[in-house]
């Protein structure tokens, strides 16, 4: 999925790289919209799903029916909680042996760049309200809470920056 997503927006995909070794990444989209209407359109929906009822990405045929369920929850809290747009960092990650180090907020802040440059006005991201450490990393960098969501498997938080 996160080669389709880079495909159809590259801009987004930042790694932070020390002597050629991944610390960490982040994926921001520009417009969620647009990635979505892409999944539909080049019928890479259905080659996941396919995919997936054939025991693709590790997935149990029963647990289906809930993932597609979540799927469909995070599809729909898409508008929610947004004035402007539908930018959206959907992942971020660092290395265990590289936590602690700063990276995670480089990669925040190089990703709000790449927003301001693309003239976006807000950024949207959901995260765990028991993720203490992204949300005081979040909120650092400048996100702002706005609401809450819901899922099978429990609540996020919702926030919002302005690049």
């Amino acid at each position: 999925m996160w080669s389709f997503i880079r495909e159809v927006e590259p801009r987004g995909f930042l790694a932070a790289r020390e002597n050629g070794e991944l610390l960490g990444y982040a994926i921001y989209v520009p417009s969620l919209k647009r990635v979505q209407r892409a999944a539909i359109m080049r019928g890479a929906i259905v080659r996941w799903a396919l995919a997936a009822l054939r025991g693709g990405f590790g997935i149990r045929l029963r647990a289906i029916p809930n993932i597609l369920l979540n799927k469909l929850l995070f599809v729909r809290s898409g508008s929610r909680y947004r004035s402007r747009g539908d930018a959206q960092l959907l992942n971020l990650a660092v290395d265990p042996a590289a936590q602690g180090r700063g990276v995670a907020t480089a990669l925040v802040r190089a990703g709000l760049l790449v927003m301001r440059d693309l003239g976006l006005a807000e950024v949207r991201l959901e995260v765990r309200p028991w993720n203490r450490g992204a949300l005081r990393l979040y909120e650092k960098t400048g996100w702002r809470e706005v609401g809450r969501t819901r899922d099978l498997e429990g609540e996020w938080v919702v926030m919002v920056a302005n690049p």
